[in-house]
């Protein structure tokens, strides 16, 4: 918290010597304070990137996040250039998933405010509060006291609310992601070894696995629905094999997987391939922090059934 701080002090003070040649401005400011169930990823992801904004905050805008990168934001996209929302401002300064600060003006029917060539500026702090809440710390200040300023001062006041209203309304949809993005089981062990086929041999005749040419597959009941059932599959692969990448690759049973995927890509996690579609079920491979690539499977277990033959139980 003190290097988020320090930061923004810096920050408010190097903007507010910029500026303070034209006006002095007061200490009061805007301060909303908001627990969002949501994840700090999604948070920020919302608050940062193009198509996060466009979910929450104006219709369309620019933004480049780097220090003094774009921060625009279009409402009024009916307008001429420059009168459709926060053009010209700037990304002040940023620290990934602890706060975003960047300066903002008035809004086009506020002329003599908007035209004064002097920007208010913002500050937002993110604090993750667990993995599904939030924390979002919101601060408008570098106002000036006089009639003009108090009446855009009042009209944020109230529209802040209104954005940090739009935000929460994705407390449900990532409530239900969290949900997705929950591994259901262990949907195969895959591995590498010198002879595959001598191997499979010698689990059959000393550990009683029923074995076919890929390997075996556990059958079990899943515990929520007990005539349902699942399969885990056990396959030796040659150690020549192009497959995968490393000894082994565990694939995990998930359940709506281009949801999945959506928010995994929207997280920063790498997709390796494309989803793919098959009678059984859909697949798709990952690459988890450590750099192993893993595979996720959204199982068709009736048809899987089909199609096992080395069946261990």
């Amino acid at each position: 918290m003190k290097i988020i701080i320090i930061s923004w002090a810096l920050t408010l003070v190097s903007y507010q010597a910029f500026n303070q040649k034209k006006m002095e401005s007061t200490s009061k400011e805007i301060v909303k304070s908001r627990v969002f169930n949501q994840s700090i990823d999604s948070v920020w992801w919302r608050w940062t990137t193009h198509e996060g904004l466009k979910t929450f905050f104006g219709l369309d805008n620019k933004i480049d996040l780097t220090p003094n990168g774009y921060f625009e934001i279009y409402f009024l996209l009916d307008n001429p250039p420059g009168l459709r929302g926060s053009e010209t401002c700037k990304v002040l300064s940023f620290l990934p998933k602890r706060y975003l600060s960047f300066t903002w003006n008035a809004p086009p029917q506020f002329e003599s405010v908007r035209n004064s060539d002097y920007k208010t500026w913002v500050v937002v702090e993110f604090t993750s509060i667990s993995n599904s809440q939030t924390e979002v710390l919101l601060t408008h200040t570098g106002w000036i006291e006089n009639e003009d300023w108090n009446k855009v001062f009042d009209y944020f006041d109230k529209a802040w609310d209104v954005v940090l209203n739009g935000l929460s309304k994705f407390d449900a949809v990532d409530a239900d992601l969290e949900q997705i993005k929950k591994v259901t089981g262990i949907g195969g062990v895959f591995f590498k070894c010198k002879d595959p086929n001598k191997l499979k041999e010698w689990y059959k005749t000393h550990l009683g696995l029923n074995t076919d040419q890929w390997g075996t597959n556990f059958e079990w009941r899943k515990a929520t629905s007990p005539t349902k059932k699942g399969f885990t599959q056990w396959s030796p692969f040659s150690e020549k094999s192009k497959h995968f990448d490393g000894s082994y690759m565990i694939n995990y049973r998930v359940e709506n997987l281009e949801a999945l995927v959506d928010q995994l890509r929207k997280d920063g996690v790498t997709i390796v391939d494309n989803i793919e579609v098959f009678e059984y079920g859909k697949f798709v491979h990952i690459i988890d922090d450590e750099g192993n690539k893993i595979e996720l499977w959204e199982p068709n277990d009736i048809e899987y059934e089909k199609i096992v033959d080395g069946r261990t139980k």
